[in-house]
């Protein structure tokens, strides 16, 4: 996938919008549009990134292929159910929704109007305060139907401020701001926000990577009848994540596999940092 710089990544100047551009107008640096051999770009948003994030070294800081072979490390956070706890489930994405109403329909003790209403209404409370042994088999359910999630214990604040979500939100640039309040509340509940970052693309379309504890977000700048409002990616639904070269690929284990690439190198390490913080890994013994 060719990628389309809109800053010089030598002098910052503005490039014109044209595919075939080769080099700089203001500078005169060569440079080649496709995912290998990018080396850096111009912006004037900068990298935000939660103020609790561990200072661990990454296993590699190169260019170098790194992973994380999801299945194969321990995730203390993101499965951990304790028995004596009730905790409540935030629907954030589901690929087929009628395969998941069909599928709820059978599990859930409640009426198929209320079901397809909750799945249609995404992101939603799904599930509300149920006990431990039922969240652990009807998260099983969820991942099955490829759909992603959140899941909160207890008592929880189901009408926050963007505020308390996003604790960086003041530091974030007007536009972004402006682009996470059109979206619905709902869809941050039960995550802890890590990493905000722009200048990223998901199948071309350019837009905001944002990183939390349980999912990974993509929302486009632009929206129309053909644009998802948002991109999400459970690391449940994940079993492996690779930076390599200018983007972080995604293998899902139904082994589809996506993409989002990064136009800053610099904001592409910060990104992978705040997964590999994320998902604790911790070599299995």
């Amino acid at each position: 996938m060719s990628l389309i710089f809109k800053y010089c990544p030598f002098c910052g100047g503005q490039i014109p919008p044209n595919n075939m551009v080769k080099f700089c107008p203001f500078c005169g640096e060569k440079f080649v549009l496709n995912e290998s051999t990018i080396k850096g770009s111009h912006s004037d948003t900068p990298i935000i990134v939660h103020d609790t994030l561990k200072a661990e070294p990454l296993p590699l800081l190169s260019d170098e292929r790194t992973e994380i072979n999801i299945d194969k490390y321990k995730r203390s956070k993101m499965g951990k159910i304790i028995e004596s706890e009730c905790y409540s489930i935030i629907l954030k994405n589901a690929p087929d929704k009628r395969g998941l109403v069909k599928k709820l329909e059978k599990v859930l003790l409640r009426g198929s109007f209320a079901i397809r209403l909750a799945v249609d209404t995404i992101p939603s409370i799904i599930v509300y305060k149920a006990k431990s042994d039922d969240i652990v088999y009807l998260n099983e359910v969820f991942t099955a139907e490829q759909a992603s999630t959140s899941v909160v214990a207890g008592d929880f604040n189901n009408k926050p401020v963007i505020e308390e979500i996003f604790t960086m939100f003041g530091a974030l640039q007007i536009p972004i701001q402006k682009i996470i309040k059109q979206l619905p509340i709902n869809l941050w509940l039960g995550d802890q926000i890590r990493g905000v970052f722009s200048n990223t693309y998901w199948e071309e379309k350019e837009g905001i990577t944002i990183v939390s504890d349980k999912n990974i977000y993509f929302i486009p700048i632009e929206i129309d009848n053909l644009t998802d409002q948002w991109f999400i990616r459970s690391y449940q639904l994940l079993s492996q994540i690779i930076k390599a070269d200018n983007r972080l690929q995604f293998t899902y284990k139904d082994k589809m596999v996506a993409s989002i690439s990064f136009v800053d190198i610099q904001k592409l390490t910060e990104a992978y940092q705040c997964i590999y913080d994320a998902v604790e890994v911790t070599s299995l013994k």
